[in-house]
């Protein structure tokens, strides 16, 4: 019990009141409000507000070889309780609802309502109201990019986003928002005050984003 107190006291201490983060592939200027962390596995960086967890994770991959990836590759991040067993059906829970962030990034918003379809092997939340499920950035790729180019899905590419290009397979990152819960039942109903700002906070940071070209 007193390792795990004195490994919160130095967690709490690591996080700061906002400020600039910046690594190889991002530079970004944190509010105030929300508390920042550098992930230790230098994986980018960790915001927190009032129990909301936006990553911008700038070392995260794909290992499926699938264009776009799959949705259980960053399932940690956005709805970390989704599935029992996220290897049977490797899909989100909940039904998507896309808004502009930027002109190169959306942000995609799942909800949740218990009983819907397509919530097969979800677990499920015991209210009838919906119920927000996660949000994840996603690139808005334009209409003539052809059909196997590497942009849009659940990851983001530097190339993509600074100069259209798709030649690097190793430039993903995943920004995403999730809720600190384990349990369906804690998280925020659609419509919530609180749960509107954070998801105009976040999708503000994204937006402010600089994304340094490469070589």
């Amino acid at each position: 019990m007193g390792m795990l107190l004195l490994f919160l006291q130095i967690l709490f201490l690591q996080m700061m009141a906002g400020g600039l983060y910046e690594d190889d592939q991002i530079r970004v200027q944190v509010p105030a409000s929300w508390h920042m962390a550098v992930d230790g596995d230098g994986q980018g960086v960790i915001l927190r507000k009032d129990g909301y967890i936006l990553r911008l994770c700038t070392g995260c991959a794909q290992v499926s070889g699938i264009v776009g990836g799959r949705f259980n590759e960053i399932a940690g991040l956005v709805q970390p309780w989704y599935r029992e067993d996220p290897v049977a059906n490797p899909s989100a829970c909940g039904r998507p609802e896309i808004s502009k962030t930027s002109p190169q990034i959306d942000r995609v918003d799942l909800w949740y309502r218990r009983g819907d379809a397509g919530g097969d092997g979800c677990r499920e939340p015991s209210t009838t109201a919906t119920v927000w499920y996660g949000s994840y950035f996603a690139e808005r790729c334009p209409p003539a990019v052809s059909e196997g180019h590497d942009c849009g899905g659940f990851f983001l590419h530097n190339h993509w986003l600074t100069d259209g290009r798709a030649d690097d397979p190793f430039d993903e990152m995943v920004f995403a928002l999730t809720f600190d819960t384990s349990d369906p039942d804690g998280l925020p109903k659609k419509g919530d005050r609180e749960l509107n700002e954070i998801l105009r906070d976040a999708s503000a940071i994204v937006a402010s984003v600089h994304f340094k070209k490469k070589g």
